[in-house]
Formats: C-alpha cells, sequence, structure tokens
C-alpha cells in the first residue's frame, strides 16, 4: 500500500473559494491524509469537511483556531484507516490510525 499524504498550510478555509480550490485539488491528488495547518476555522461540522474532501468516506480531528490564528484539521479515508485514539493539544493534533491492507 502507497501511503498519500498532504500537508498543507493554507492560511484560512474560511473563504468559500478557497475550500473550492482545496476541494479540486484533493480529487485531482486521491489523498489517504490531508493535513491542513493555519485553518484559521474556529469550528467544523460534516458539512464543512464534505465541502473539503467531497467523499462521504471521512473522519477527522480538529484543533480549532483562536480568533483568526491557527486551526489545524487533520481528515483521512475511513475505507483505508480506522481512528484508534486522538489526542489534541494546545498546538497540535495526534491521531492514532491503522491501516486496512
Amino acid at each position: 500500500m502507497t501511503l498519500r499524504l498532504l500537508s498543507w498550510n493554507v492560511s484560512g478555509l474560511n473563504n468559500p473559494r478557497k475550500r473550492v480550490v482545496c476541494k479540486n485539488l484533493l480529487k485531482e491528488w486521491k489523498c489517504d491524509i490531508v493535513c491542513f495547518q493555519e485553518s484559521k476555522v474556529s469550528s467544523c461540522d460534516v458539512a464543512f469537511f464534505r465541502s473539503l474532501w467531497g467523499s462521504p468516506f471521512i473522519d477527522w480531528a480538529t484543533l480549532d483556531a483562536v480568533q483568526s490564528s491557527g486551526g489545524v484539521l487533520l481528515i483521512w479515508d475511513k475505507r483505508v484507516f480506522e481512528k484508534l485514539d486522538v489526542i489534541v493539544g494546545q498546538f497540535s493534533v495526534n491521531v492514532l490510525l491503522r491501516g486496512f491492507c
């Protein structure tokens, strides 16, 4: 299995046009795991994540932004990985995943 991982400093996903660009690129790149840093998003729901990933087979972990700084979104394909544990720190998101082979 080849892992397709993307780590991207997006500098703000509050802009709907930027989310469309990200969604189109993610569809083209076919990533298994995506980490967005500096998302500047203070809270997320299922609709927000699906607007980025474009597939119902997702799971995620987040570190919400504080006012207009920070924010980490970690998204993965549930058909490829199972979430075993999540720890969200003050500046980080740690997720233990098990791959399906």
